[in-house]
């Protein structure tokens, strides 16, 4: 509770009027104002786990048995454990769920470092130091973060409760929608800011990384979470 003070605040205000500006300016050297990218994105991810208002990443075992990179490997390890345990389908899946629920949201780290490579892929010319690819890459993150799974699912009960009476959950495309397109503004707006490119290289720029997003949270991340809790099970 003690990091939440008038630099907290402050960076959250940025990041929503003013997409790659925090970034911009912390890469610049003005940073006494702004709470540190990397730690405004742990920490709202400490929130995440203190409060899980959606499922959000953590994929049940089925999802991993559909992928389309790494499914037949997933099936393989889930019937090994299975027959190894003695375990049926319903309880195989309860350990699962159990086991994935605070590694899914911790794994998201994984997001910085990766997202963070692409936008360096890109823009090497222009932000030559993978330093500022990485605050960049912090600040897309944390809105991803904050709305997606944060204040997203907040509004979202907010109205179903209000004017549904609760009838309408979350689907995952709902969420999906809400979180992917967002971002992909941010993305271009931040861009056009941080990198300094004309309009249409900045849409260019925020539709590639949602592609690229989508990529490393459908196939890598999702991977290794999947390695993880089958290790663990």
């Amino acid at each position: 509770m003690t990091h939440f003070e008038g630099k907290f605040f402050t960076t959250i205000k940025t990041i929503f009027i003013s997409p790659g500006k925090v970034s911009l300016d912390y890469s610049n050297g003005i940073r006494k104002k702004y709470f540190k990218p990397l730690s405004l994105f742990l920490l709202l991810v400490i929130i995440y786990l203190l409060f899980p208002l959606t499922e959000g990443l953590n994929m049940r075992a089925q999802f991993h048995t559909g992928n389309m990179l790494y499914g037949n490997y997933a099936a393989s390890k889930i019937a090994e454990i299975k027959n190894e345990a003695g375990l049926d389908d319903a309880s195989f899946e309860s350990i699962f769920h159990s086991k994935g629920e605070k590694v899914s949201r911790l794994l998201l780290v994984v997001l910085i470092p990766l997202s963070a490579l692409w936008f360096w892929l890109l823009t090497y010319k222009r932000r030559p130091y993978y330093f500022d690819q990485v605050v960049f890459s912090a600040e897309v993150n944390s809105f991803y973060l904050l709305w997606g799974f944060i204040l997203f699912p907040v509004l979202a009960n907010f109205f179903r409760y209000l004017f549904l009476n609760n009838a309408a959950p979350i689907t995952e495309s709902s969420w999906l929608i809400a979180g992917f397109i967002p971002i992909a503004i941010f993305t271009i707006a931040g861009s056009y800011r941080f990198y300094n490119l004309n309009k249409w290289k900045a849409v260019l720029f925020g539709l590639l990384f949602l592609l690229v997003h989508t990529i490393i949270l459908q196939f890598i991340y999702k991977f290794i979470l999947f390695v993880i809790i089958i290790h663990l099970i």
